[in-house]
């Protein structure tokens, strides 16, 4: 239904109707009352994107509210890569004109009433998965997941690092310098997106006939999303790798927080590492955990303020279709970044390749 019709029935202009539309304040009460009259009568909707000046109530009414909840961070103890995507949130808020808030929630199983009362059009979800009662909850709201989960939520769309393509750079990366027998060390083997790292890794070794020894270790039970790992749990994963026979040269290890726990580890165990001997490659790309390790491992970046930028675009286009029965998840492309070795794989030390490259990082939609 066109705006021209409505005009036609209520026997005014349709710039009039447009003032009427707009809340403008130089209408007649008797002419907005008609006009009112024929939106009814004709089942006119207004288009929330309509061209016009805009008055303050209308303004207000199109500015929408958006939430950042992170499930199971009770100690705020937060990762270095958790600033990133925090202000890729930030950033992508601020340019699309949006009210952002942000919350901690604790406990998963308990969803705080001001977060559903406070009117939110929209929330971006990090973290733990919730409890069955916040959950149902939260089903009304439109959601975007931002990153992996140790449990992949069943619901909600999701921006995340594009995992298949972590595990290849990772592969591709050992086997340029070299590596014909590589492993892959992790000590959350029950995390879904580095369980996903590790077959990707798989695939790609695969592809050259070469296979991969997996050491892992389970992580104890917990509601905290945010975890170090105990010096048993990294003695262990490391005694299983000593005793590989043949043992692995190349080795991937799960992500940085691990990897600067393994490192020293093994090299205490007796692993050389460099160019010509053992080589390590690790994940996110925190260089808080990898500042103290000699010779610094190569590390794939998972553009983490990527992903929070378009986890609110995402967020932006569920809350205007929220009838789209099907979720949206989304693959941020990663980028290696290699150590300044002048015998490592053909990556510059900033992450961008040299002329023999792979094309730049670009967005990935799965």
């Amino acid at each position: 239904m066109s705006l021209a019709k409505v005009a036609k029935l209520a026997g005014v202009s349709s710039s009039t109707v447009s003032r009427v539309i707009n809340n403008h304040p130089r209408v007649a009460p008797s002419t907005e009352r008609t006009v009112r009259s024929a939106m009814a009568e004709l089942a006119y909707v207004p288009s929330e994107r309509r061209p016009g000046p805009k008055s303050q109530s209308r303004l207000k009414s199109e500015i929408k509210h958006i939430a950042l909840l992170v499930f199971g961070a009770s100690t705020g103890q937060s990762t270095p890569a958790f600033s990133g995507l925090l202000r890729g949130v930030s950033m992508g808020a601020t340019e699309n004109n949006l009210n952002l808030s942000f919350n901690y929630v604790p406990n998963p199983e308990q969803l705080p009433s001001r977060i559903i009362d406070q009117g939110i059009d929209g929330v971006l979800l990090h973290g733990a998965r919730p409890g069955a009662e916040a959950e149902r909850r939260l089903r009304s709201i439109p959601a975007v997941w931002l990153m992996g989960n140790r449990r992949r939520p069943e619901w909600g769309d999701q921006v995340l690092p594009d995992s298949y393509e972590i595990g290849h750079l990772a592969a591709e990366y050992l086997l340029r310098a070299g590596h014909t027998n590589l492993a892959f060390l992790n000590l959350d083997a029950d995390s879904w997106p580095l369980r996903q790292y590790c077959l990707a890794f798989s695939a790609a070794a695969a592809e050259r006939q070469i296979k991969i020894v997996t050491v892992e270790q389970t992580r104890h039970g917990t509601n905290e999303y945010w975890q170090s790992y105990n010096p048993t749990e990294v003695e262990a994963v490391v005694a299983r790798f000593m005793a590989l026979s043949p043992r692995p040269t190349g080795i991937f290890v799960a992500d940085d927080i691990q990897v600067a726990a393994i490192q020293p580890a093994l090299m205490h165990a007796g692993v050389k590492l460099g160019p010509g001997q053992s080589q390590i490659i690790s994940c996110n790309n925190e260089k808080p955990y990898l500042m103290g390790l000699a010779p610094r491992p190569a590390v794939v970046d998972i553009r983490v303020e990527s992903v929070g930028r378009r986890g609110v675009e995402q967020l932006i286009w569920r809350m205007s279709h929220p009838h789209v029965n099907h979720r949206i998840i989304s693959g941020i492309e990663p980028v290696l970044v290699g150590h300044d070795d002048p015998q490592s794989p053909p990556f510059n030390i900033d992450g961008s390749r040299k002329p023999s490259s792979l094309n730049a990082p670009v967005l990935l939609s799965v």
